[in-house]
């Protein structure tokens, strides 16, 4: 009886144990709120793209299977990728945060906001460049799109160059060639409506990576930079 009735019960009550616990629940937690940053800030650049493009004199910026497969890629892949990767070397150095804190609280947020932001003015801005060129620039957005947004998940880590989660870079090698699939693969093309790019085209395009994975470095602890996870989980405790 007093089993089913108490909140918790510890089946090993060994403190290591517990610190253990604590460090795995505070994994998850980062990795959770890692991973909605990253999603959300993908989906909502998406559809930024996709409704002001038109007003940029980009019609159709996207078809709806080139957007499914960026999902499929960065979402999926990637995605559930992040959702191995270790516990930061701070997880235990911080306080616990707020119970009444939102998800998203503690400047998850505003990294969310401003990582679509980043993503989105670099996509228009390739895909205006193509446009200019004479370029398959449908194309060309399509890639950039998708290559900003695996810049973001590496710029994101919290170890950048750690071999606890081999899952990460190679799910993003994996979406690489995938997208490359999707441009060069002769069905591939067919069905998501994409032409194959030049060095000219895809060098542009690519070059979205980078500037979008410096700004997942910038903005992981650009509102707390105390916090050593680059989630703000401590936020409100200081």
């Amino acid at each position: 009886m007093a089993r089913q009735a108490a909140d918790l019960v510890l089946t090993d009550d060994e403190l290591s144990t517990v610190v253990a616990a604590v460090e795995e629940g505070r994994r998850v937690y980062d990795n959770i709120r890692r991973f909605l940053v990253y999603g959300m800030a993908g989906g909502a650049a998406e559809i930024l793209v996709t409704l002001i493009g038109p007003l940029l004199g980009l019609p159709l910026p996207l078809r709806a299977g080139q957007i499914l497969w960026i999902n499929l890629l960065t979402h999926g892949l990637t995605g559930v990728a992040m959702g191995a990767e270790p516990a930061s070397p701070g997880a235990m150095h911080r306080p616990p945060r707020p119970p009444d804190q939102h998800i998203l609280g503690g400047g998850a947020s505003q990294r969310l906001l401003l990582l679509a932001v980043v993503v989105t003015v670099a996509s228009h801005g390739v895909g205006l460049t193509a446009q200019a060129l004479d370029l398959a620039w449908q194309s060309v957005l399509f890639l950039a799109l998708l290559a900003a947004q695996l810049g973001v998940v590496l710029g994101l880590r919290t170890r950048l160059l750690t071999k606890e989660n081999p899952f990460l870079p190679l799910s993003v090698l994996a979406s690489a060639l995938l997208a490359a699939a999707a441009l060069y693969a002769p069905f591939l093309g067919s069905v998501l409506e994409t032409e194959p790019l030049g060095w000219a085209g895809a060098g542009i395009a690519l070059a979205c990576a980078p500037a979008a994975f410096v700004a997942g470095r910038v903005l992981r602890t650009a509102f707390h930079p105390a916090d050593p996870t680059g989630t703000g989980a401590s936020s409100g405790l200081r």
